[in-house]
């Protein structure tokens, strides 16, 4: 009943996001849930976290901006979400398959060098502890024995994985094939080429080793410390503001008193209803600055992490992982300072 219902949901999707989401669980390892399943899922969890968020956000503030841009959030980012979470995991999984690619070329020409067929060496290479390549393999191996030719077998493992480095491997591999050169050798040349890419990639990761501990830094530590100054500064000076306001009501109250024995009251009535009317007009407040800044931090940490992980890997997804670690901590870090702050200079609040 459910399935049926998120389906229906998925088929008001277009035809396009329908065929790159199916791409992205291909790409995934996830073979047994639909794109229109997975859709209508995602549209249908967006809308009831956004409604429960419009209904309990009045408990914790009457800013009707806030309770609607809350809701509105979480209503239009929740299925970025969950495609990003697809996007998380097959980059994740051809991460896996391409550790693990030199060392299963090197078997297959192992294999190849002691007298088997490629469609045995490549059967016989599927080791356990390679993972998702061993399903990738072992799926390419029945297709062959089932009579699809070893080439498209091979091909079709490259779109089934979001990698780079084994799409142009099975480029190479195929190419071989087809003219008829010396697989072994060709197999060992490419498993060297890829290994000698991943180590160029550690080294690079290492050179950039300190510029990734300053975005850290400025990102999770030194922006929400800024902030929560930025903020109690604000909260400091609108508790000045508002001590000033009351002293000069006092004032204008003895104003008025001393005019009306005078015989001027009407002109103090004006000058009241002036200074009533100029404290009247609400500008920005300190409610307004602490949520701006727990919202420039979290947007701060979240791209801090994508660049993070373009410096460090070259693919901003392997950045991704960051996020739930960095966001936190700095949400965290500023909550601390301000309350640090509080507990410090309260006084001078009061």
């Amino acid at each position: 009943m459910l399935e049926r219902f998120y389906q229906n949901i998925g088929s008001l999707f277009p035809s396009s996001i329908i065929s790159s989401t199916q791409v992205l669980l291909v790409q995934s390892g996830i073979q047994r849930i639909t794109a229109k399943y997975y859709l209508g899922f995602s549209a249908f969890f967006s809308a009831a976290l956004s409604i429960i968020v419009f209904l309990i956000s009045p408990f914790f503030t009457n800013n009707s901006l806030i309770i609607y841009s809350a809701s509105l959030a979480f209503l239009i980012f929740m299925p970025f979400l969950f495609y990003f979470l697809l996007l998380m995991r097959s980059e994740s999984r051809a991460n896996k398959i391409e550790t693990v690619l030199p060392d299963a070329l090197q078997i297959i020409a192992s294999n190849i060098r002691a007298g088997m067929t490629l469609e045995n060496a490549i059967w016989s290479s599927a080791r356990p502890e390679f993972g998702p390549l061993r399903d990738e393999i072992n799926r390419v191996s029945a297709d062959t024995f089932a009579g699809i030719p070893i080439t498209e077998g091979l091909l079709s493992m490259s779109k089934r994985v979001r990698s780079n480095v084994l799409n142009r491997a099975m480029k190479l591999v195929v190419e071989g094939i087809d003219l008829g050169g010396e697989m072994s050798h060709l197999l060992d040349e490419v498993a060297q080429d890829i290994r000698s890419t991943q180590l160029l990639k550690k080294e690079i990761a290492t050179t950039t080793l300190t510029y990734a501990i300053f975005i850290v830094f400025a990102a999770v530590l030194a922006a929400p410390l800024l902030f929560s100054i930025s903020t109690f500064y604000s909260e400091m000076n609108q508790q000045l503001t508002a001590h000033t306001s009351s002293g000069s009501g006092q004032n204008q109250a003895q104003i008025n008193a001393a005019a009306q024995r005078s015989g001027f009251g009407g002109l103090a009535t004006l000058g009241s209803i002036g200074s009533s009317s100029s404290q009247s007009k609400n500008g920005i407040n300190a409610t307004d600055i602490y949520w701006f800044s727990l919202s420039a931090i979290i947007i701060t940490t979240f791209f801090a992490s994508l660049i993070l992980g373009e410096i460090q890997t070259g693919s901003i997804m392997q950045g991704a992982k960051f996020i739930p670690i960095f966001v936190p901590v700095a949400v965290a870090a500023f909550l601390i300072a301000l309350g640090v702050l509080h507990a410090a200079l309260g006084g001078l609040l009061n």
